[in-house]
Parts: structure tokens; sequence; C-alpha cells
């Protein structure tokens, strides 16, 4: 009997556990885009900076979120084997963020039999809302060609501490990165 309380209790923290963690999470959707003709695997070395052709948001492409995208990004890429360097570098990693404004419209329908009696209709809202994007572009250094584009979007709660802040942009960084291949000591060449 005591095994089972221990068994349920257990269960019920990890499913709990499971919950706050859904609950907590971004609602951001992350896509990638590369270039088929080039083999991603032979790179080794990179470089991190923002991307200048493009306007970005005051807020989300300020100075300081500038420089937590830009550790975001070293973190990741070393995690996966790649070697930072600022001189010579085989690609570099341009990032950017831009908010748009979007509307989301809803319809409910509640026709009825009895709708001349209660009312009933179809009731209309609208709920606006701004949805972040963070956009990363990896481009070849010998020929500044993008190889490979990764992004993510959807609607961003800002965190209200520090560390929550430096921990959702590293996470999101990592979940654009993820489809891009770790480095590796083969250099073969595609045909």
């Amino acid at each position: 009997m005591g095994n089972i309380v221990k068994w349920t209790k257990s269960i019920v923290l990890v499913v709990a556990a499971g919950v706050l963690m859904l609950a907590c999470s971004q609602a951001l959707q992350v896509s990638y885009d590369y270039d088929s003709s080039v083999n991603l695997k032979q790179f080794k070395t990179f470089k991190v900076e923002s991307e200048r052709t493009m306007e970005q948001d005051p807020l989300l492409g300020s100075e300081l979120n500038r420089r937590r995208l830009g550790d975001a990004v070293i973190e990741v890429m070393k995690g996966k084997g790649y070697t930072l360097d600022q001189s010579s570098p085989d690609i570099i990693v341009r990032f950017m963020t831009d908010v748009k404004d979007r509307q989301q419209v809803r319809s409910n329908n509640m026709y009825s039999p009895y709708m001349w009696w209660y009312g009933g209709g179809n009731n209309i809202s609208t709920y606006n809302y701004q949805e972040s994007r963070f956009i990363l572009n990896i481009y070849q250094k010998n020929n500044d060609k993008m190889i490979w584009q990764g992004w993510a979007s959807g609607k961003v709660k800002a965190p209200t501490k520090k560390d929550d802040r430096e921990s959702m942009v590293k996470n999101t960084m990592a979940d654009i990165l993820r489809t891009f291949p770790e480095a590796t000591l083969d250099t073969y060449s595609r045909k």
C-alpha cells in the first residue's frame, strides 16, 4: 500500500511539473530554410554580428537585446562544436528582430431555432496583438552568400527578471539553431 501511495505521488509530481513547463513556455513557431547545394558540415569557425540591412524594432533590437542575442548565439554555436573566430571565420551568423502588429478575428455563431426568442446571432470579436520574430541568417564568408536561415515567430511575453530574459533568448536561439548541423571533423564535399 505504501509503494502505491509513493508511486501515485511521484506520478502526480511529474504531471504537475510537465503542466507547469508547458504553461511557462513561449508560443513561438520555429522554422528554417537552407541552400541544399552547400555542405553545411564543412564549416568549423564562425563570427556573430547583427544584420545591417534591415531595420530592427527599437525594443527588441535595443543594444541590451542585441548583446543578449549575440551572446546566446555564441553560446549555442560553441555548444554545437564551432569555434569563434573574429578575423577569418568560415561562416557569419547575423541576427535581427522585428515586431508586427497582428489582429485575430473570432466569430461565434449562436444561431438556433429559438434565436428569435432570446436574441442569438453572430458575435464577432477582434483581438489585437504583436507578433515578434527572431531571425538568424548564416552566410558563407568567402562569397557572402546566405546558406541557412532560421526564425522563430509568435507572441512573446516579456520576462520579468534579468535571468528570465537571458534564458528566454538563449532557449529561443537554441530552438532556431536546433536544425543547424553540429561541427564535425570530416570535411567531405557534396557532389
